[in-house]
């Protein structure tokens, strides 16, 4: 039986009237300016209470669509460009996904995340969040909170994320806040599915996480989304700050053996309705896009290789901005990529799809695979469109600020 609208709108309104209850008279966050920061990330002001900015020095947050925030708080081991990469993350998994069936509008979801304060706080440790969270920042404040440890997530263009050194714990606990303060209580329906999924996963061998199976739910969604993005292909080598011992995760597993599947392929095929869980609510590439760091130099690829590991993660990418002044170089992969140059000297090479490439400052090359006469280029007083007349294969440029086209025969300087 199919539960009217005007019910779930009541059953929604009473329920966060029961949270504001429980909340009353605690310690908020006061409303926090990011607009005068290049990258939306400030120092937490002095307005802010002291049992929070005892523990936290930076703040950044997203908007929902009702206008509220959803907070992100966190210690000094928080780098900026790791702040970015789990604000992205969040970005991500509430970003619309139209035509799918519980992903098409996620604004209820990011709306009713908002209302209960959903809070990312990201702590330099384990250690450190234990300490923290037994004194009255844990039991003073108002927030919906979900933790992460400074020592467990990468950032795209990083030696640790070209080396998959560390277990990238981003999408997992993220998903987490999602899940807990939005779409378990919003999205009734998927949720249902999900807990279905999780016994039947169970019942062939999916290991439980932990001893609460009240979370059991929620951790296997987060695994099957870390395996639908292939984090476990090949195994990390640290964990939470720790370097894991030969042989300590069983190869071809994830999550320490509880899973059994560890790729994107596996999942369809072990676990074809984990995977179209996934696919319920996620669209098949990662919407957010990395700025690599400033000093990332070398060749960032974005098309599978099997030489080099961190195209397991990248594959999954569609856009990338370069930052800072040293050469680098991009390459893409078969979705529609937006690539963006920094001020040094680029070479790009997009790939199949339809391609957006703005080379920035310095002296850039756009890549083709074909000989000249391949394709057809025209140009405006704006770009330079350069499309590939076989199917399949370059798909279609659109480039600003290129100097030269590189064909397989010759180049040609714009």
């Amino acid at each position: 039986m199919k539960i009217k609208p005007i019910i779930i709108i009541t059953l929604i309104a009473c329920f966060l009237l029961s949270c504001a209850d429980s909340n009353r008279g605690k310690v908020t966050l006061p409303d926090i300016d990011i607009s005068n920061s290049p990258n939306g990330i400030v120092p937490l002001p002095d307005n802010t209470p002291s049992i929070i900015r005892d523990v936290f020095v930076k703040y950044t947050k997203i908007i929902a669509p009702n206008g509220k925030p959803i907070h992100f708080l966190a210690t000094e081991d928080w780098t900026e460009n790791k702040l970015m990469k789990v604000r992205n993350v969040m970005e991500y998994m509430l970003t619309d996904f139209p035509d799918s069936e519980y992903g098409g509008d996620k604004t209820v979801v990011a709306n009713t995340m908002a209302d209960r304060k959903a809070t990312m706080t990201l702590f330099n440790s384990s250690t450190n969040a234990r300490e923290v969270r037994e004194g009255p920042f844990g039991s003073k404040t108002d927030l919906f909170k979900q933790s992460m440890w400074a020592n467990e997530i990468t950032c795209e263009g990083e030696d640790d994320y070209m080396n998959h050194i560390t277990r990238d714990a981003a999408y997992e606990e993220v998903w987490h806040l999602v899940h807990e303060a939005g779409v378990k209580s919003v999205l009734r329906e998927f949720q249902v599915e999900i807990e279905a999924a999780k016994d039947a996963a169970v019942a062939i061998g999916w290991g439980p996480p932990n001893d609460d199976p009240y979370s059991w739910h929620s951790e296997y969604y987060a695994q099957q989304l870390d395996n639908y993005l292939d984090l476990w292909v090949v195994q990390p080598k640290v964990w939470e700050g720790r370097e894991l011992e030969p042989g300590e995760m069983p190869e071809g597993t994830a999550h320490w053996g509880q899973n059994q599947v560890n790729s994107r392929g596996e999942l369809k095929e072990l676990d074809p309705v984990g995977y179209e869980l996934v696919e319920k609510f996620f669209r098949p590439y990662l919407t957010y896009t990395p700025q690599l760091p400033v000093d990332f130099k070398g060749t960032f690829s974005l098309e599978f290789d099997e030489s080099l590991v961190y195209t397991h993660k990248s594959q999954h990418l569609k856009d990338v901005i370069l930052r800072g002044e040293n050469n680098a170089n991009l390459i893409g992969n078969a979705y529609d990529n937006v690539f963006k140059g920094n001020a040094g000297d680029n070479v790009f090479r997009g790939g199949k799809g339809e391609d957006i490439i703005d080379g920035g400052e310095g002296n850039d090359t756009a890549v083709f695979s074909g000989s000249e006469s391949d394709y057809t280029v025209t140009r405006d007083d704006v770009r330079v469109v350069v499309k590939d007349k076989q199917i399949n294969r370059d798909g279609e440029d659109s480039l600003t600020n290129i100097e030269i086209l590189q064909f397989k025969n010759r180049k040609i300087k714009l």
